[in-house]
């Protein structure tokens, strides 16, 4: 029997220098429980340092996560790259970093990048600054992605900066995409009418990109599935058997 999992597949920690304090492991999953979101994605930019934490903490809760990353390519474009496990997570971010530029975050600037435990307590900062540009293609980061099992998304794609058609102005045929995401500074039916040719093209998701726990209350993404796993998601993208994505304001 399916039944529908509310999802969100797109949150930030306090890694990502652009993200606030707050967003460690049990207020995502807090909040997450409180909005009945059943899926979550952890996508810090470049990184995949917290994951742990988030996974470790997620053990007290019926909540999916999903490890992942945002990965930006030399383009300037934001993709999703999310694992069905923390190893192949980190295997990607050893992958990411040694095409990441050796530039030093300065906090004062960009904000900080804390890495924390379980609990939400810093253990430390990563000094390597994380919304730099790699030096990978997007064709090159979906390559490697799906070596390690991964679900491939371009994010915000309704966003002129950071968003594959605001920065190369279409997506190329060749490209195979799981996904396309959608942001919450769009409704669907303004990404219906605007973005015709998307629907007819991907699947499609929203997710909250949320920042700060406050971001999190922009569900309108659900999965119709057997139960909420990685490999059912997968099936659901492709639309397997009944499984499905549905999209509500």
């Amino acid at each position: 029997m399916l039944k529908e999992f509310a999802a969100d597949l797109h949150i930030h920690t306090c890694l990502s220098p652009c993200a606030d304090s707050e967003m460690i492991p049990p207020n995502i999953l807090n909040m997450a429980k409180l909005l009945g979101t059943k899926i979550i994605g952890i996508s810090d930019h470049n990184s995949a340092k917290n994951l742990q934490a988030m996974i470790e903490a997620s053990r007290n809760y019926e909540i999916l996560v999903l490890p992942g990353i945002e990965v930006q390519s030399k383009e300037e474009v934001h993709v999703l790259c999310l694992f069905e496990r923390l190893k192949e997570a980190l295997e990607f971010q050893d992958f990411i970093y040694s095409h990441l530029p050796q530039k030093k975050n300065y906090p004062q600037y960009f904000g900080h990048q804390y890495v924390v435990d379980a609990q939400g307590n810093v253990k430390g900062e990563e000094e390597r600054l994380l919304i730099a540009s790699t030096d990978l293609s997007v064709d090159e980061i979906l390559k490697n992605a799906y070596k390690l099992g991964g679900i491939v998304i371009p994010a915000h794609i309704d966003r002129n900066t950071f968003g594959i058609l605001g920065q190369l102005g279409f997506i190329p045929e060749y490209l195979r995409v799981d996904a396309v995401e959608f942001s919450k500074n769009i409704s669907l039916k303004e990404a219906r009418g605007k973005f015709p040719f998307i629907f007819d093209r991907f699947p499609v998701i929203f997710s909250s990109d949320a920042h700060c726990l406050k971001d999190m209350v922009f569900q309108k993404t659900y999965f119709l599935l057997k139960e909420p796993t990685f490999e059912e998601i997968k099936k659901a993208l492709i639309g397997i058997g009944g499984r499905g994505v549905v999209l509500r304001e």
